[in-house]
Protein backbone atom coordinates (compact mmCIF):
# COMPACT_ATOMS: atom_id res chain seq x y z
CA UNK A 1 0.00 0.00 0.00
CA UNK A 2 1.17 3.63 -0.84
CA UNK A 3 1.75 6.48 1.83
CA UNK A 4 -0.40 9.65 1.18
CA UNK A 5 1.69 12.57 2.39
CA UNK A 6 -1.17 15.10 4.08
CA UNK A 7 -0.03 18.43 3.41
CA UNK A 8 1.02 20.08 6.56
CA UNK A 9 -1.63 23.22 7.53
CA UNK A 10 -1.17 25.73 9.65
CA UNK A 11 -2.96 25.27 13.29
CA UNK A 12 -6.37 27.20 13.47
CA UNK A 13 -6.20 29.28 16.56
CA UNK A 14 -8.97 31.57 16.36
CA UNK A 15 -12.94 31.65 14.52
CA UNK A 16 -14.14 34.91 13.81
CA UNK A 17 -18.26 35.39 13.46
CA UNK A 18 -18.76 38.91 12.38
CA UNK A 19 -20.82 40.85 9.92
CA UNK A 20 -18.94 44.03 9.07
CA UNK A 21 -21.31 47.41 8.28
CA UNK A 22 -18.46 49.77 7.65
CA UNK A 23 -15.13 50.22 7.38
CA UNK A 24 -13.07 53.72 9.10
CA UNK A 25 -10.37 54.67 11.06
CA UNK A 26 -9.43 54.61 15.03
CA UNK A 27 -9.17 57.96 14.91
CA UNK A 28 -6.34 58.46 17.04
CA UNK A 29 -2.89 56.99 18.59
CA UNK A 30 -3.33 54.72 20.93
CA UNK A 31 -0.53 53.94 23.06
CA UNK A 32 0.04 51.04 25.44
CA UNK A 33 2.10 50.73 28.32
CA UNK A 34 4.25 47.71 28.53
CA UNK A 35 3.20 47.59 32.58
CA UNK A 36 -0.73 47.09 30.96
CA UNK A 37 -2.33 44.15 32.40
CA UNK A 38 -2.06 40.44 30.10
CA UNK A 39 -4.58 38.06 31.45
CA UNK A 40 -3.74 34.25 29.51
CA UNK A 41 -6.86 32.81 28.54
CA UNK A 42 -7.10 28.94 28.51
CA UNK A 43 -8.59 27.37 25.25
CA UNK A 44 -11.91 28.43 24.23
CA UNK A 45 -12.57 31.47 26.03
CA UNK A 46 -15.24 33.60 24.08
CA UNK A 47 -16.50 37.22 24.82
CA UNK A 48 -19.95 37.67 22.92
CA UNK A 49 -21.11 41.57 22.80
CA UNK A 50 -24.43 42.59 22.86
CA UNK A 51 -24.09 46.27 21.50
CA UNK A 52 -22.18 47.32 18.02
CA UNK A 53 -18.33 47.27 18.34
CA UNK A 54 -15.71 48.31 16.33
CA UNK A 55 -12.47 45.58 15.66
CA UNK A 56 -8.53 47.34 15.26
CA UNK A 57 -6.19 44.11 13.78
CA UNK A 58 -3.23 44.98 14.82
CA UNK A 59 -0.16 43.03 12.94
CA UNK A 60 2.74 41.96 14.50
CA UNK A 61 5.61 40.52 12.85
CA UNK A 62 4.81 39.06 9.89
CA UNK A 63 2.57 36.16 10.92
CA UNK A 64 0.73 36.92 14.37
CA UNK A 65 -1.99 39.10 14.20
CA UNK A 66 -3.68 41.00 17.60
CA UNK A 67 -7.41 42.59 18.51
CA UNK A 68 -8.71 45.23 20.01
CA UNK A 69 -12.33 45.13 20.58
CA UNK A 70 -14.41 47.96 22.02
CA UNK A 71 -18.14 49.14 21.87
CA UNK A 72 -19.21 52.14 19.37
CA UNK A 73 -19.63 54.66 22.88
CA UNK A 74 -16.05 53.89 23.78
CA UNK A 75 -14.94 54.66 20.57
CA UNK A 76 -16.97 57.68 20.10
CA UNK A 77 -15.33 58.71 23.95
CA UNK A 78 -11.92 57.70 22.44
CA UNK A 79 -12.42 59.89 19.15
CA UNK A 80 -13.22 63.00 21.47
CA UNK A 81 -10.03 62.86 23.11
CA UNK A 82 -11.56 61.17 26.67
CA UNK A 83 -8.57 60.10 28.81
CA UNK A 84 -7.75 56.64 28.27
CA UNK A 85 -6.27 54.67 31.51
CA UNK A 86 -4.59 51.42 30.97
CA UNK A 87 -4.94 48.94 34.20
CA UNK A 88 -1.21 47.73 34.89
CA UNK A 89 -0.96 44.10 36.91
CA UNK A 90 -0.50 45.96 40.01
CA UNK A 91 -4.27 47.85 40.10
CA UNK A 92 -5.74 44.86 38.49
CA UNK A 93 -4.96 42.73 41.89
CA UNK A 94 -5.36 45.12 44.06
CA UNK A 95 -8.72 46.18 42.59
CA UNK A 96 -10.27 42.54 41.40
CA UNK A 97 -7.90 39.78 43.20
Amino acid sequence: MKETEIRRMDKVTSRTDQVIKTFGRLGRELRISPKANVTVNKAGHKKEFFVETIDVIIGIGNDFTASLVMDIDAWEAFKKGEKIHITTTKEFKEKFL
